[in-house]
């Protein structure tokens, strides 16, 4: 039977989080709701040492609610131990992934597998890094040239599983596309090998999704659960953005506007040679200024805008690299953040980057920008009793 209502002196107090709130009796969906993981299609026996190893498509499980995806990628076959990679590797195995929405839509993409690399490692989801283990597979790089690397995608950020996708109609599935690169050689350019492994190395490629449970609609004491994530259809996008070749003064404005931007994240490849490492020793900016309509947000030296995002990650940008994240609140970290940093912009919106390269450079700008059902997306998680 349900628990009896204390008042009073008699009623306990409630576990709150920072700025939360008293009184409310229905359990936040992340407490209702539980982790779930299947597993969905491999393709195995992809032979990489071929100029086209070809374009696959994978359906997402049905199951509650998506949080995220797991992409498994094994290269096997490979023998010796004369094997270098490109310095995108080995990411760059995949050169193009495409998350779709139920209808068509992207998601996720189209990005480079370095891009989604970068993304799930200073996107804001979690604390640590995709590449910070080689324990159980999860991420390695030998010089036999065989590998392996798990690349996570994830839809849900901030607080309370905000931005899982229903994923309930067997019917109506999501989609991920991935087109490989090539596994052959060439020193200047990879895309995965700068000096080629002996044998044949042959691919395997398999998808898992992360899921939270759909809860029921009451605990076994009566309460009310929350049966689905705050501000429920709120959906997050990464998009890329290219200016190439571009050299002296720099006024870059954005062409994502409209939502709210959640993240930044820079690329900066030399011109000449395509490389990041190339970029980062001769052409990298010495400041880089950003503005938000009439009004200027950063104009900084271009370490103390790495130093910021150091403090917040806890470990270095990549050569060529350089974020503006808004997901430091509210402990200053890059995870699990309430929303207060979050930027509004409307179509009219101009978001704009000025700098000087020291050298001509390409330049790829991943934008991260949500899509609010309500404005619970961004206070109800903060508010909430624990």
């Amino acid at each position: 039977m349900p628990s009896p209502i204390l008042t009073g002196s008699d009623a306990p107090v409630a576990q709150q989080k920072k700025g939360s709130a008293q009184g409310t009796s229905v359990i936040p969906f992340a407490r209702a709701s539980k982790w779930h993981i299947e597993q969905g299609q491999i393709y195995s026996g992809i032979a990489i040492n071929n100029a086209n190893p070809g374009t696959y498509y994978f359906d997402v499980p049905t199951y509650g609610f998506l949080s995220g995806l797991y992409i498994t990628a094994t290269v096997s076959g490979c023998t010796g131990a004369t094997a270098t990679y490109y310095e995108d590797a080995p990411w760059s195995m995949i050169g193009s992934i495409t998350v779709y929405d139920v209808n068509g839509t992207p998601l996720f993409g189209p990005v480079s597998g370095y891009d989604a690399y970068l993304i799930a490692k200073f996107g804001g989801y979690r604390l640590f890094a995709p590449d910070i283990s080689s324990l159980a597979g999860q991420y390695n790089k030998p010089t036999s040239g065989n590998f392996n690397f798990i690349l996570p995608i994830y839809f849900e950020f901030g607080q309370d599983g905000l931005g899982a996708l229903a994923n309930q109609d067997a019917s109506a599935k999501y989609r991920v596309q991935i087109a490989l690169n090539s596994g052959t050689f060439n020193a200047a350019t990879g895309p995965v090998y700068t000096a080629a492994p002996t044998g044949t190395p042959v691919l395997s490629v398999q998808l898992e999704g992360l899921y939270r449970s759909e809860p029921p609609a009451v605990d076994r004491f009566g309460q009310s659960n929350s049966i689905a994530p705050p501000a429920s259809g709120t959906v997050q996008y990464w998009s890329k953005q290219t200016a190439s070749p571009i050299s002296g003064f720099q006024t870059l404005q954005l062409t994502r506007v409209g939502n709210v931007i959640r993240n930044h994240l820079l690329i900066l490849r030399d011109t000449a040679n395509g490389t990041r490492t190339t970029a980062e020793a001769s052409d990298m900016p010495v400041s880089f200024e950003y503005d938000w309509d009439s009004g200027q947000r950063y104009i900084g030296n271009l370490n103390t805008l790495r130093f910021i995002a150091q403090a917040a990650y806890g470990y270095d940008h990549p050569a060529g690299t350089l974020f503006f994240p808004n997901t430091l609140d509210p402990d200053k970290l890059a995870i699990a953040e309430y929303g207060d940093e979050w930027m509004s912009t409307t179509g009219a919106t101009k978001l704009t980057f000025r700098f000087t390269p020291l050298a001509s450079v390409g330049m790829t700008i991943l934008t991260n920008d949500i899509v609010m059902a309500s404005p619970e997306a961004q206070h109800s998680a903060a508010l909430e009793v624990r």
